[in-house]
């Protein structure tokens, strides 16, 4: 007689196809899954109202031990959405409930988000599969048992479950990137401490971000760009040395009334007062999820090309006074042009990124680039990488011109001997051409701030989470550059 076979506790993921609807998802694949982390019908709340927001489900078990924030909030998208544009909406439930965790579903795919002190970090994507045969992965992180544990922890020690937990999850998720984003978001006032009397053995990259044809959206890609590898944890310093300041005024400094009227100091100064250090002319910029420093830049710039000239050894001036810094990345943003400020932006990196449109002009441009390029390392003593070419402006409808763009990127890298093995960074990294990349610049923050913010409807919203899925993309391909080099960052 053969034996009964063991029921399958993962048969409900098979309940749904792509016409579900969000409630068949709420039905037929929440409820369900929660009931198999170890939650009751007590644990959880549906359609729950906080402030003016209405949460599909808030996750709290009636056994904790004091009143604290929900253990996890959950998001339902039907199977049609593409989870990923809806991160802006998981974000701000996360950010007004506090919960620990949230969970964005349509029923095929799964996101996981972390609230570490209000910066909400993804740490794991599952799939109905890998739900399937990671289950204890996906348990470890969102069962009732892992809540009940981390509340009776907090009971003891309140905030500083916080980093124990982050260093579980670091050690619990297999994915080294995900668990070195956690790991540097983990800095205790000890460690910071530390860091602020203890220069880095090792510095970080600095980057020229350049292209010599103007209207390719470097400026936006340099500070949203900046503003992922920060998210990942990175610590980043933007240089405006374009007398237009489009950098500075895109983070919200104005520099007549932030700077010059406050008696404060610029690139002007840094560049031409021998005694002005870095750190006197740094501003820092705090939004929601995101740190920047800054250098900022003023019109007063562009009148000061001979004072520069005349300057002993002018080109390394900033190349001096970027020794000895405490950054990961440092991004400098010059002119679309090749003056004396561009000369010296290129002596004082390690990289350049090349910022293009898949357009002629655009891309004609990158000949010009890799000219000057040679010039310099010429002189250089250490030779500039050419980190690679990213795509801005991406017009996904124009397949067809896009593919000759491409090509003719590569013709030129290739007849170029020393440049013939740079990259074109992924698809995946192509920003594309949204209104919501370009207004934010105009509004003084990057595009992470669009999703705290009043100023958008909830479509602009998404189509900034489909633009910052690329930029993470691209933040990724830098972050691995950077351990791949001959210095350890």
């Amino acid at each position: 007689m053969s034996l009964p076979q063991k029921p399958n506790p993962f048969s409900f993921l098979n309940s749904i196809n792509s016409h579900s609807s969000e409630a068949d998802i709420e039905k037929k694949i929440v409820i369900p899954l929660l009931s198999l982390l170890g939650y009751n019908n007590q644990d959880w709340q549906s359609q729950s109202g906080i402030e003016n927001l209405k949460l599909d489900f808030l996750v709290n078990p009636k056994q904790v031990l004091f009143n604290h924030p929900p253990y996890l909030v959950i998001e339902v998208k039907s199977p049609n959405n593409k989870i990923n544009n809806h991160r802006w909406q998981i974000n701000r439930y996360l950010t007004k409930s506090q919960a620990v965790f949230g969970l964005l579903t349509n029923g095929y795919h799964f996101k996981i988000l972390y609230n570490f002190h209000d910066k909400i970090i993804p740490i794991a994507d599952f799939t109905q599969e890998t739900i399937k045969t990671n289950f204890k992965d996906f348990a470890k992180i969102l069962s009732k048992k892992t809540c009940l544990a981390f509340n009776n922890v907090l009971y003891k020690s309140q905030r500083k479950v916080y980093d124990q937990l982050s260093l579980t999850l670091a050690k619990t998720i297999n994915n080294a990137q995900i668990a070195e984003v956690i790991q540097s978001n983990i800095i205790t006032q000890e460690t910071a401490q530390i860091k602020s009397t203890k220069v880095k053995e090792n510095q970080g990259m600095i980057i020229t971000v350049f292209n010599n044809k103007g209207g390719v959206g470097k400026t936006t890609m340099t500070m949203n760009l900046a503003a992922s590898l920060n998210y990942f944890g990175k610590k980043v310093l933007l240089i405006d040395i374009d007398a237009q300041a489009n950098l500075t005024t895109g983070l919200g400094i104005d520099p007549l009334n932030d700077v010059e009227l406050q008696n404060k100091k610029d690139i002007t100064h840094l560049l031409l007062e021998r005694k002005t250090t870095l750190a006197d002319t740094i501003y820092q910029k705090r939004w929601k999820n995101i740190e920047l420093h800054i250098v900022p830049s003023h019109i007063r710039l562009s009148s000061m090309e001979n004072e520069l000239i005349q300057l002993m050894d002018s080109d390394r001036v900033l190349l001096k006074k970027l020794k000895n810094h405490d950054y990961d990345f440092i991004f400098i943003d010059p002119p679309p042009s090749f003056g004396k400020v561009n000369r010296i932006s290129l002596m004082a990196s390690d990289g350049i990124l090349i910022p293009t449109q898949l357009a002629p002009y655009p891309v004609r441009a990158l000949e010009y680039v890799l000219q000057q390029l040679n010039l310099v390392n010429d002189i250089k003593d250490h030779p500039i990488d050419i980190l690679g070419i990213a795509v801005s402006m991406y017009d996904q409808r124009s397949s067809n011109f896009n593919g000759e763009m491409v090509e003719e990127i590569r013709r030129i890298m290739e007849k170029n001997i020393e440049t013939n093995k740079t990259q074109l960074f992924p698809e995946t990294t192509w920003i594309p051409q949204l209104n919501i990349v370009a207004k934010t610049p105009e509004k003084g923050y990057p595009l992470y701030e669009a999703e705290f913010t009043n100023d958008y409807s909830n479509k602009e919203k998404e189509s900034a989470q489909r633009a910052i899925e690329c930029y993470e993309n691209l933040a990724k391909e830098l972050i691995l550059l950077s351990q791949n080099r001959d210095i350890d960052f």
